[in-house]
Parts: structure tokens; C-alpha cells; sequence
């Protein structure tokens, strides 16, 4: 989550500069500015989410990741965790059949 509100922010101080490169230059000098130390800020937000990402020791649990790409290894964790999320949503889903198959008539009776 942390990754993709990066993201938005990164994606709204984009925008913000596209729209100040079509203002009036007066108010642009100043807006730049700010502009700057947003993006200042942003970078330093970056780096202390990797220091976190770091902290979290992902490439001890995992060996098998280390020297691959700090961005692709996010995705993957991003999809593992996806992936998690559906199965048990898979599995809940199978316990609801079960629960309805046994109330239309038993364990290995179709509803009908």
C-alpha cells in the first residue's frame, strides 16, 4: 500500500508540473520552487521506504531474490500476496457451497 501511495504522489507532482509548464511565467517561479522541495521531500520519502523495505529482510527470507531488481521484487511480493488473498476468498467460497449442499440435502447431494 505504502508502494502504490508513492506512486499517486509521484503521479500528481507529474501533473502538477505539466500544468505549471502551461501557467504564466510570473506565478511559475514560485510555484517551481515549491514544486522542487515537494519533489525533494518525495525522494526522501523514497529512500526511507526502501531503508524500510531493507529493514524487513526479504532477501533473508527469501535467498533466492537477492541481486534481482528491488522493483521487481516488490511486484512479486505484491502478486504473492494477491495471490494469497484469492485463495482464501477461494477457499471460503468452497465452504459456503458446502454449507448450502448440505442444507439442500446432504454432504454429496446436488442442489436441485
Amino acid at each position: 500500500m505504502l508502494q502504490a501511495d508513492l506512486d499517486v504522489v509521484d503521479g500528481a507532482i507529474q501533473s502538477t508540473r505539466l500544468a505549471l509548464s502551461k501557467a504564466s511565467p510570473r506565478s511559475t517561479m514560485a510555484s517551481l520552487d515549491i514544486l522542487l522541495g515537494l519533489e525533494k521531500c518525495q525522494g526522501q520519502l523514497k529512500d526511507k521506504v526502501e531503508t524500510l523495505y531493507a529493514s524487513l529482510n526479504v532477501h533473508e527470507s527469501f535467498p533466492e531474490l537477492d541481486g534481482i531488481d528491488l522493483e521487481f521484487v516488490r511486484t512479486l511480493l505484491m502478486a504473492r500476496d494477491l495471490k494469497i488473498n484469492i485463495r482464501k476468498h477461494a477457499i471460503g467460497s468452497f465452504f459456503e457451497w458446502d454449507k448450502l449442499d448440505q442444507a439442500a440435502g446432504g454432504r454429496d447431494e446436488a442442489i436441485g
